[in-house]
């Protein structure tokens, strides 16, 4: 997979032992045993790294000036005592398609929540919005079908010509 490092406040019980089980993982503070860290030299620490992806719980992070090609920011919007989340969610984030390869992962920062993921790309202006697949939808990771961008409901009419002209403005309404 990748190497994921974690940010100073998240906890080794809940997060970093049972990421363990299935992925590299290291501490920001490991890497830099006798310095303290402040906030804006982590960036800089990162680029030293090859593709290294940041996890945190710390919001400030949560900011589009960010992004560079080589790393990722994942930033989970949780309280201390909600940290146990983090394994699962990331887990169920490297599976998504925007996230499943390191190569994919760059220059991305994210804000990754228990209903979606906003991410702010390298080179785009917008950020960008993912909902989290149904358990419909997933199966082994991948994303099996998508629901429809739209609801077409035909209404019951007698003739033929009223279907028509009842149906031409259901078809271009789209529901968000």
């Amino acid at each position: 997979m990748g190497q994921i490092i974690l940010d100073e406040q998240i906890f080794d019980t809940e997060v970093l032992i049972p990421l363990t089980q299935w992925i590299t993982v290291q501490r920001l503070r490991d890497l830099r045993p006798d310095q303290v860290i402040k906030d804006e030299r982590v960036p800089v620490i990162l680029r030293e790294l090859r593709q290294p992806t940041f996890v945190t719980i710390d919001m400030g992070f949560w900011n589009g000036r960010l992004r560079d090609a080589r790393y990722c920011i994942l930033c989970f919007p949780l309280r201390s005592d909600e940290q146990r989340e983090i394994p699962g969610l990331l887990r169920h984030l490297l599976r998504l398609p925007e996230f499943a390869t390191k190569a994919m992962r760059m220059g991305k920062v994210a804000r990754v929540s228990q209903s979606h993921i906003d991410y702010w790309q390298l080179g785009d202006e917008q950020p960008h919005r993912v909902s989290w697949p149904s358990a419909a939808q997933r199966k082994g990771g991948v994303i099996r079908e998508q629901r429809p961008a739209y609801k077409f409901e035909a209404p019951e009419v007698a003739s033929t010509a009223q279907n028509q002209s009842l149906a031409e403005p259901l078809l271009r309404t789209v529901i968000s």
